[in-house]
């Protein structure tokens, strides 16, 4: 595409993009929720995004040029993909649909490696953890082990090593939870008559 193809007249009533801002987005990939108000109104306006005209690669006085071949490619394929994410998969934009809060504690630790598990996930729902502590109120554990316990195996997610006793330990953490799946805290290190405390806090989403 020359220059003079890419070159556009300024039009008062038009919203630019810049390509470049699209190209090298400045904020990072991250879950957001949004109202079926706030998803029709999405789905119409990416349909301007389509649009080389919408997008302006340089301004100059008078007039901007649009992205070159190169850049519309990309951006093309950036558009559809977030058509993909609005249409094609119902699976992709979950809601929202309650706080995750859920404290467990053991006031007689039975054994040298106890552990606290947390609630399953319902059928329906998705869980996501967001944040873990744990305490051993009366010795210095050896760890605290974050895990997901999945088919009554535990996967280690997450350790923190106490440097005393009655330490909160623990952490931001992203963990994507399925139906059956819980939270495990496991505490190595304790003695029996121990008192464990273990915490974790996220959100819940409605599965489509």
């Amino acid at each position: 595409m020359s220059e003079t193809e890419r070159r556009r007249k300024y039009v008062e009533s038009r919203v630019l993009m810049s390509s470049a801002a699209i190209l090298n987005p400045t904020f990072d990939d991250g879950d957001l929720y949004f109202t079926g108000a706030q998803i029709e109104l999405m789905r119409n306006l990416v349909q301007y995004a389509n649009r080389p005209d919408n997008y302006a690669a340089q301004w100059e006085q008078g007039y901007y040029l649009v992205p070159d071949d190169s850049d519309w490619d990309e951006i093309q394929a950036i558009v559809a993909d977030l058509e993909e994410t609005l249409m094609g998969n119902p699976n992709t934009l979950w809601g929202y649909t309650d706080n995750y809060l859920e404290w467990q504690s053991n006031d007689y630790a039975q054994s040298i490696a106890d552990s606290l598990d947390f609630a399953e996930v319902p059928a329906g729902q998705v869980w996501v953890v967001t944040q873990w502590s744990a305490v051993d109120v009366n010795t210095q554990c050896t760890s605290y082990i974050l895990q997901l316990l999945r088919s009554a195996i535990g996967y280690a997610l997450d350790t923190k090593k106490p440097t005393m006793a009655n330490e909160y330990l623990g952490g931001p953490v992203h963990m994507v939870l399925k139906e059956g799946d819980a939270i495990r805290i496991t505490f190595l290190g304790t003695y029996i008559g121990d008192d464990i405390h273990g915490y974790v806090h996220g959100y819940k989403m409605v599965v489509p």
